[in-house]
């Protein structure tokens, strides 16, 4: 009966936890645990949506009246979800958002900070948390599908992730934690450090050719004299003497 009761507290303090704003990682630090689970009861999926997307969904085999999913292939794992083909109630838990799943690290929940997506990258699928807080924070690699597909897939978690229960007063309240005991500070700087450094390219200076562009010369242009056209001047005849007119007699004597 105690048990029933502590689960609910636990219940209405999960949904309390949706209303408050940032203090909402110190009050669930303050209120919530981490239980450890057995991982072969877990599996962490892409689950295609909307054509080429991926989502993160988890399973979880409840009883053993039926399995709730099956595994074939690797590079990447073919996820078939057998809990679709029966009634699944006490049989499989099924986690499809952040109601479900959450961060948590260094024994810090990360809550509504962090948001999960899947991008595919490199010829694969990759589990990525992401800062809703931060823009600048690095993203942390969770998981990885090993390979590329448009169907389900499973998550292969990368070093130091597992899987989670939340816990309240050491009873599970069904939350799942995808969890890694380094702190956010740790993983931060791991995530940083392990960013492909770009080297720069050698920079080799390229000799311009020396085209001879030849210049035109200009034509000599031989002037020719202008030729002297020698103008004849008139040739001025001497006036000839007036012959003297002869005197009469009559003026010789008289001087007229």
């Amino acid at each position: 009966m105690n048990t029933l009761l502590n689960l609910r507290i636990a219940a209405l303090a999960t949904l309390a936890l949706s209303s408050v704003g940032y203090s909402q990682s110190a009050i669930a630090n303050s209120l919530f645990s981490q239980l450890e689970v057995d991982q072969s009861r877990y599996v962490m999926v892409a689950s295609p949506y909307g054509g080429n997307l991926h989502q993160l969904l988890i399973l979880k085999q409840i009883s053993n009246a039926r399995p709730c999913w099956s595994e074939s292939g690797s590079s990447p794992t073919t996820i078939n979800p057998l809990l679709l083909e029966f009634d699944f109630t006490d049989i499989c838990g099924r986690s499809t958002d952040s109601n479900g799943y959450s961060v948590r690290v260094g024994s810090e929940d990360l809550n509504w900070r962090y948001s999960f997506r899947v991008v595919k990258r490199n010829n694969d699928l990759h589990l990525i948390a992401a800062s809703n807080v931060d823009r600048s924070a690095p993203e942390l690699l969770i998981a990885r599908t090993r390979g590329l597909t448009q169907g389900f897939a499973k998550f292969y978690p990368e070093p130091g992730w597992r899987l989670a229960e939340r816990s309240y007063q050491g009873s599970s309240v069904g939350h799942i934690y995808l969890t890694h005991d380094q702190s956010l500070a740790s993983l931060n700087a791991a995530a940083i450090a392990s960013r492909p450094v770009s080297s720069p390219v050698p920079w080799t200076p390229v000799a311009t050719p020396v085209v001879n562009t030849p210049v035109p010369t200009a034509p000599v242009v031989t002037i020719k004299p202008a030729p002297i056209v020698s103008t004849p001047q008139p040739v001025v005849q001497p006036a000839k003497p007036k012959p003297a007119s002869k005197r009469s007699w009559w003026q010789r004597i008289f001087g007229r």
